[in-house]
Order: structure tokens, then sequence, then C-alpha cells
């Protein structure tokens, strides 16, 4: 496990890894065994920071993408990072390490931030479109296996985006709805789009009764063990990972990952 700074507090790290052939062809196979990380030169990559392979993916239209502002997708998607292969492998590494590529909250009208960092997920199932397709994701993997290199998926488990908070003032810790409000929209509704993430309204009985968030307000004081396991971490949906159906969810979206 690691932690890592774009508002996540857990990321784990699953291989989808390779061929040990150097020489192979560029197409390999989609799954081969796993190696002994330890062994590996493992290169990091923000997949919208590092290379545009695909510009008609850029700009999905709620205002969440400006390559001149730090704070917005610049593009950057699965196809650039394909066409960089034989760069990547130069430099000496073994594998390659992409931010999670899953479907985020693209804008965050609160924070006037974009989720281009790939951490702020609303479906765990899907790609991102700023980033491509699952056949773009399954070309990556296939031209590393060829190449002799490894593929590492980024797994979050702890949050999804920021799409609701709780005014401190007014939040109590047995009543879900008191001081919940949903943040202002930004083209992709209140909620994520994957059940049951998307059931995520504390002010709605029904909803707060399934338990599938921790209905708290953001961490203040990190040195409170209580604040540090369920509370939110720079405003992002803290998901109760205590509850049977939002781990059997986990489970089955990062299996996903892995199958296909």
């Amino acid at each position: 496990m690691v932690n890592r700074n774009f508002g996540l507090k857990i990321s784990l790290i699953v291989g989808f890894v390779i061929s040990t052939n150097v020489n192979a062809a560029a197409s390999g196979p989609l799954h081969v065994p796993s190696p002994d990380w330890r062994d590996q030169i493992i290169y990091m990559v923000m997949i919208d920071r590092f290379n545009d392979g695909d510009p008609s993916n850029n700009n999905q239209g709620v205002g969440e993408y400006n390559p001149e502002l730090d704070s917005h997708f610049s593009g950057g998607d699965l196809q650039g990072l394909r066409e960089k292969i034989d760069y990547i492998k130069g430099l000496g590494a073994t594998a390659v390490w992409p931010t999670p590529p899953v479907a985020q909250q693209w804008w965050s009208a609160s924070s006037q931030y974009s989720g281009y960092h790939g951490y702020w997920a609303t479906d765990f199932k899907s790609v991102d479109r700023h980033y491509g397709t699952l056949a773009d994701m399954q070309a990556l993997s296939r031209a590393l296996h060829g190449n002799g290199m490894y593929l590492i998926q980024d797994v979050v488990v702890n949050h999804v985006g920021n799409f609701f908070q709780y005014e401190r003032a007014s939040w109590t810790p047995d009543a879900a709805g008191k001081g919940f409000r949903y943040l202002p929209e930004a083209g992709q509704g209140h909620a994520p789009s994957q059940f049951p993430f998307n059931q995520n309204n504390g002010a709605d009985p029904n909803q707060a009764a399934l338990g599938i968030y921790h209905w708290t307000p953001d961490i203040v004081d990190y040195a409170v063990k209580e604040q540090t396991d369920n509370w939110q971490m720079a405003g992002l949906d803290d998901l109760n990972t205590e509850n049977a159906l939002v781990r059997q969810t986990l489970r089955d979206s990062h299996s996903f990952w892995i199958r296909e």
C-alpha cells in the first residue's frame, strides 16, 4: 500500500504484467504472470499530463479543459502513453504505473479543480473519456507486455469525488441529514454514476440507511484517529468500507480490471 497526494488515503498496487522477452513484438499478450516487484524499475505517469495521443477527447464540455491552467485537464491519454513506450523503456524502466484510468469527476465547482489526476472516481469500472476507452487500456497492456515491460494498475478504495459536504457547525454523528448539502453541479450531476456509490444523499433517510458513505465532515485534526479513518479528506466523499455492499462492489470493480 502507498499513500498518495491527490486526495486519497489508500491506493493499492495490482500488477498486470508481461512477457520477459525484451525483443517481443509491440503487440503482446494481454495477461502474464507477475514478476518479483522488488526487481523492477517503475516509471509513474500522470496520464493527463504526459502525452496527448488523441486531442479529440480533451474537452468533454463542462469547462474542465484548459491546458493553460494547472487546475484543469490539459490533454494526455492512453494512446499518448502507448506512443511513448520506447522512450520510457529507453530510460531503463521495466514497468509503468499510470494514475487511475477510471471515470472521473471532471469539474468541482466548489474547489474550482478538475479530476485530471485520476483520484476522483465516479465509476470504478469505466475508463475516463479524456483518457480513451477500455480498448485503449488493453492496447497499452499488450504493447507493454510485447516490449518485455509490466503494467501496474493504481487502485483507490477509500473515496470517490467531491459531491457533498457537511456544515461543520451543524453536523452531528447520529444524524446523516443534519448539515448535509450537495455541492454545485458541474455537468455530471450530484453523484457518482456507479451503484451503490450513487446513493450519496445523506438527507434521504433511505440512502442514509444504506450506509454507503461515512456521513462526516472534513478532517480538521489528523492526530485524531476517528477523523483520519472516517472523515472526509480534502472534501472527498469517504466510502464506508465496513459496509459489505461497498466491499463487494470494490472487489467486483477491481476484479473487472484484472479480467479485462
